[in-house]
């Protein structure tokens, strides 16, 4: 017998930040209505990772602090998806600010949802290739990034050693060998 959503009774934003909110959700379970309960979960944009190559077919990537982790990272670029773009429009707009690179259109590679236990957004990659520098960075206020140009073969490794160990990134990497890359 197939399970069944659980029927929310109500939902209250209980904190706000200027990237997310924390909302308070009370739900009963479908298939025990005696079982209850409150519970949180994050409400922010979507977000976007860019799988950028060269026509080299280096990837384009940056460097930067990450204050969660409190450690410099490497990943590809990436971020919020604004309102009303889609994930190929994000993409290119996320490489062109954090990277200065642009390319053939983006071409969505899969989506995810990055924690659905308590997260609410989704995650798209987009592939874009061809991408050459056509113009400065231009970082969010609070992004400090440095370009790194990777070679393909090059990934596993740093995945494996934990050079890339940003989760959503390496779920990036999958879904470019999902696609036979």
């Amino acid at each position: 017998m197939p399970l069944k959503p659980w029927i929310v009774e109500s939902e209250e934003t209980v904190f706000s930040t200027r990237i997310f909110t924390i909302d308070a959700i009370t739900a009963r379970s479908a298939e025990r209505p005696e079982i209850s309960g409150t519970f949180v979960a994050l409400d922010t944009a979507d977000w976007v990772n860019v799988i950028a190559r060269t026509p080299a077919g280096e990837l384009v990537m940056v460097e930067q602090y990450r204050h969660g982790s409190r450690e410099i990272t490497l990943e590809i670029p990436g971020g919020m998806v604004d309102e009303g773009e889609d994930f190929a429009a994000a993409g290119a707009r996320e490489l062109l600010e954090e990277s200065g690179y642009a390319g053939d259109p983006a071409v969505l590679l899969g989506e995810v949802s990055p924690n659905p236990a308590i997260q609410k957004n989704r995650l798209g990659t987009v592939l874009i290739d061809n991408v050459r520098p056509i113009a400065g960075q231009s970082p969010d206020h609070h992004e400090e990034l440095a370009i790194r140009i990777v070679a393909r073969e090059d990934i596993p490794a740093l995945i494996q050693r934990g050079a890339i160990n940003h989760a959503l990134v390496i779920v990036a990497f999958h879904h470019l060998t999902l696609r036979g890359e």
